[in-house]
């Protein structure tokens, strides 16, 4: 900028000495012409001749005032254009810094707009990466909800063959007591046909089926609540998977949801997972409840049995009183009743217990067995029943015992299933427990991906609005840019149109420069004769010549007035540009769209609308240059005199717009 600016500086400079050297020129010329016409008109004329010339001198003289006044003006003219070309610099230098600012802005507006590009890129590709990872993670939460699934399924088939297991083995034992209590029956009634004076036999027999009645009612009574729990844990289980079920469907909602409504879904998934883990709970407690107390009515019931069989063995064994094996039944009872609160209170045991008390009884059976004959003896001397009755009661007895020993075992068999199938419950409670406890880690990820994806999907959307306001940057400054450039091709036409108008007017313009020279060489030439004339008036052939070469200088004067009148005609003609120049600046004062573009961008226009006033400015200065060239009334050698000046000037303006013209293409150019 600086280097342009000194060469602006340094041409106007170059232009300004060259410019006064031709008006200083031109001054002198014109005072030595008039000095050297009126010195030998006083000296070197007869006295006939000076009269008849004085006359002339007077003209001579007031054209020799009114071409010095010209040239004041014309001076004053140059003076003027020098201004304006100093100015034309001036605004020159300010419009290549207005271009320049433009410039570096849209450099600036460029770089911007490829950071935000950038940006927008690596912003998509981020929320790429990240629904890629969200895929990934629901991809491997729905594979660990299928894996729930199906170890859920297969326990709970499991869970159902065990149970399905136990119910036929109950079946069939119901069914071997039945056939029992069948052939109890069939005895009993066998024995009663047979003997029918045998009335406590019966009783005890009777008491016995109430037992065992009792016990089998006990057991259906078990085989009942084992199959409601076994319900139960079905109904369980099949709670859960309709639970995880709706909990896929809904985790499939929410993530549709969540792509839909982003910030919205978030609340929803919330409270409708709030609201499934709070029913799950309260399944699960309800759930756990049941079987506690399913549990402590198994107890209960068992505590019951045990208690009613211990009351019908004492209510059926003072029976047999008038025996001697009584003592002994009295003695074994006496031992239970001992043992029974023992056994009632501590459950785990009681199965030793019994097995304790069975081995009691039958050592105490055993050992009567070597005394038989004295109490048989003194039985046979006190009562009056026989021998062979008290032997079939005592083999009656220990079939009863060992029945009743078959029964225990019997009993701790079924026992040691019911911990067996409590174990399996319990494992199956804990692998539920897991289970949701898995299912309540899946929700919390599930929680915390789509906290992940509302933060993913408020960062795209950030970068999104990001994008479109710097699109719409972009937008605005390309059609700034379109603007100016319209702007910059329209003022390049009008700047090539008056470049060519300056052409012409330069070739003009040189075309008179050479008729004045030509007509300079004359008037010298002329005024070599004058002199010579003078030099010989005496003579009168002279004479004749200087009235004929005067007559053809005449007629060459007057050839000459009729091309600078033609000349001065095509000036009129082209100061009608200032009337088209004023129009074109209406339009462009009129769009305001264009104007503020402008101003955005720098303030190239008002540069431009200067660099107009200032044209037309140079075409009223051309315009006052035509009017001094056309041809004055008084006398023909004035006009002579101050044309070549004009035309100079105003070449030298016209170089100087034309330097200017050249200079803003080779910069557009560039």
């Amino acid at each position: 900028m600086d280097r342009r600016s000194w060469l602006w500086r340094r041409k106007s400079s170059e232009k300004s000495p060259g410019e006064t050297e031709s008006s200083g020129s031109i001054s002198s010329r014109s005072e030595r012409f008039s000095d050297e016409q009126a010195y030998p008109n006083h000296n070197t004329q007869s006295p006939e001749v000076t009269s008849k010339a004085a006359p002339s001198d007077e003209e001579v003289n007031d054209n020799v005032k009114s071409l010095t006044e010209k040239l004041s003006a014309a001076l004053l003219n140059i003076s003027a254009k020098e201004d304006l070309v100093k100015q034309h610099a001036k605004v020159a230098e300010e419009a290549v810094s207005g271009w320049e600012k433009a410039e570096n802005e849209v450099l600036s507006l460029k770089q911007q707009l490829e950071a935000a590009t950038q940006k927008n890129s690596a912003l998509e590709d981020r929320i790429v990466h990240l629904d890629g990872a969200l895929k990934e993670c629901v991809r491997q939460i729905r594979q660990a909800r299928e894996e729930q699934e199906q170890k859920i399924h297969e326990a709970v088939v499991k869970r159902n063959r065990e149970w399905e297991s136990t119910k036929s083995e109950f079946e069939s034992q119901l069914v071997e007591l039945q056939a029992q209590l069948q052939t109890a029956k069939a005895e009993v009634v066998a024995s009663i046909e047979r003997d029918t004076d045998i009335r406590p036999k019966l009783e005890a027999v009777e008491k016995e089926n109430l037992a065992l009645k009792l016990e089998l009612f006990s057991r259906a009574e078990e085989l009942k609540v084992r199959i409601i729990e076994r319900d139960l844990s079905t109904k369980a289980a099949e709670t859960a998977s309709k639970q995880h079920l709706e909990s896929i469907k809904k985790v499939v909602k929410l993530e549709a949801e969540c792509r839909r409504l982003k910030a919205v879904s978030r609340k929803a998934a919330s409270a409708n997972d709030n609201r499934s883990f709070t029913a799950s709970s309260v399944y699960v407690e309800s759930f756990t409840d049941s079987q506690s107390d399913s549990g402590e009515r198994l107890m209960a019931i068992e505590t019951d049995m045990r208690k009613m069989s211990g009351l019908e063995v004492n209510d059926c064994e003072p029976g047999h009183s008038n025996s001697w094996a009584s003592a002994l039944i009295t003695e074994l009872d006496q031992f239970k009743n001992e043992k029974a609160p023992a056994r009632n209170l501590m459950v785990p045991s009681g199965e030793i217990n019994l097995m304790d008390d069975f081995l009691e009884m039958e050592r105490l059976a055993a050992l009567p067995g070597t005394e038989s004959g004295s109490p048989c003896l003194e039985a046979g001397a006190v009562s009056d029943q026989p021998i062979g009755e008290e032997i079939s009661l005592k083999s009656e007895l220990e079939a009863m015992a060992h029945r009743t020993f078959e029964l225990e075992e019997k009993l701790k068999r079924m026992e040691a299933e019911k911990v067996e199938a409590n174990l399996a419950l319990t494992e199956c409670q804990k692998q539920l427990k897991m289970s949701y406890s898995l299912l309540k880690e899946a929700e919390v990820k599930l929680v915390e991906l789509q906290t992940q994806l509302a933060l993913a999907n408020e960062s795209k959307q950030a970068s999104e609005e990001e994008m479109q306001a710097t699109n719409a940057k972009r937008e605005v400054a390309e059609s700034q840019l379109r603007g100016v450039e319209a702007e910059i091709k329209a003022l390049l036409s009008k700047v090539c149109s008056l470049e060519e108008e300056v052409e012409k007017e330069q070739a003009l313009s040189a075309e008179t420069v050479a008729k004045c020279r030509k007509l300079e060489d004359e008037l010298s030439r002329m005024k070599h004769d004058d002199s010579l004339r003078h030099a010989i008036s005496s003579n009168g052939e002279l004479k004749l010549k200087q009235e004929k070469e005067l007559q053809v200088a005449a007629s060459k004067f007057a050839e000459c007035q009729q091309t600078i009148a033609s000349l001065g005609q095509q000036l009129k003609s082209l100061a009608t540009l200032e009337d088209f120049l004023i129009d074109s600046e209406k339009p462009l004062d009129l769009n305001v769209e264009g104007s503020q573009c402008l101003e955005e961008c720098g303030e190239p226009w008002k540069l431009h609308s200067s660099d107009l006033y200032l044209l037309n400015r140079d075409f009223e200065s051309s315009k006052v240059v035509g009017d001094c060239l056309s041809p004055p009334k008084n006398g023909g050698e004035r006009g002579t005199s101050l044309s070549p000046n004009q035309a100079v000037t105003s070449e030298k303006s016209q170089n100087g717009f034309g330097k200017l013209f050249t200079q803003g293409k080779k910069r557009d150019s560039k």
